[in-house]
């Protein structure tokens, strides 16, 4: 029961407070050069979704002037386009600048710290002589704080972005076709993060095993290359071939295990998340164009229904993918606390 409860792992008020403690840390202060890159990565968060409103409704002129032989249109909007593509090729590079800088940062302040405390008094002897509770110190303070740095700084980029997409959008689509449809794939979210976090409720402890195995196996290997001496006098290689191979089936096989469950969620993540997102998005932007006693479409051109059309279609279907960023985006969560 005792093992139970410590390899729990639930995205829950207990590991919100844990990462805020842990948030302090990385960014200690204010006005700090970690607050200045996720000022960073916000400004080009908020940049690249207006670049991408922009391409929405410049590539449906295009498309329109295309459909409509105007080539005077067609040459304007395409030479757009190609102005435009150095400024949005930046604000893409600066994101991923940002975001690999913000990683690296959180890792300095992080590992920083570890190692004040691990090396402060006796604490790395009572560690690895007095106290079992960390098994594998060593794999703690390099690996697993890296792998930690990258998942925040990740989970940071795949929320904001999303939150911002869906807050666009909407205000967009409510003046082309209401807010039901914006409401509408608001009320998808809810009820497929509600029924997808159910399900990936085991991820936190099998991450929590992943973790445990990794370093039991670094860890005999490890012992083999310190103890080599001691080892080879008493001809101990074989007991020690035996328990590094056990080790490393048992983590092998929980791996197996593991990537089964990722496949299986990740096949069910991908309809309710992908797919049935855009199904609604379809059903939403159709509304409007099929309901022949809509005013807003009343007295529109075939030319103007069809730019009408891409522009709602594709603004809606950006903020479905939005919606099932989110919805994953509590996968890496469940992650995160294990």
């Amino acid at each position: 029961q005792k093992e139970g409860k410590k390899e729990r792992a639930m995205v829950d008020r207990v590991f919100i407070a844990r990462i805020w403690r842990i948030l302090k840390i990385m960014v200690p202060r204010t006005l700090c050069k970690e607050t200045g890159y996720l000022l960073l990565i916000a400004v080009m968060l908020v940049l690249r979704t207006y670049c991408d409103i922009w391409m929405i409704q410049n590539g449906t002129v295009i498309e329109s002037a295309i459909i409509g032989r105007s080539r005077k249109d067609f040459k304007k909007y395409l030479f757009n386009f190609i102005a435009a593509m150095p400024a949005i090729s930046l604000v893409n590079n600066f994101l991923k600048y940002g975001l690999n800088e913000l990683k690296l940062c959180f890792r300095v302040r992080l590992t920083r710290y570890l190692y004040e405390e691990y090396l402060k008094a006796y604490t790395y002897y009572k560690m690895g002589n007095l106290d079992n509770r960390i098994a594998n110190p060593d794999q703690l303070l390099t690996q697993d704080v890296e792998k930690f740095c990258n998942s925040v700084v990740d989970l940071y980029s795949n929320l904001s972005k999303p939150f911002l997409d869906i807050v666009l959008y909407i205000f967009k689509l409510t003046s082309a076709i209401g807010a039901q449809g914006p409401a509408s794939m608001m009320a998808y979210l809810i009820i497929s993060g509600f029924f997808l976090t159910r399900l990936r409720r085991p991820i936190g402890k099998m991450t929590i095993v992943e973790q445990k195995y990794e370093g039991e196996y670094r860890y005999v290997n490890s012992r083999l290359i310190t103890n080599s001496e001691e080892i080879a006098f008493y001809n101990g290689n074989l007991r020690e071939k035996q328990t590094i191979h056990k080790t490393f089936r048992k983590l092998v096989e929980h791996l197996h295990n593991f990537i089964l469950f990722r496949f299986s969620m990740g096949f069910i993540d991908t309809i309710i998340a992908k797919y049935l997102a855009t199904v609604v998005g379809y059903l939403v932007v159709s509304r409007p164009f099929l309901n022949l006693s809509d005013p807003r479409h009343q007295n529109s051109t075939h030319a103007e229904l069809l730019e009408d059309y891409y522009q709602s279609g594709r603004m809606l279907l950006r903020m479905s993918q939005a919606l099932g960023r989110i919805v994953l985006a509590g996968r890496e969560m469940t992650r995160l606390a294990g």
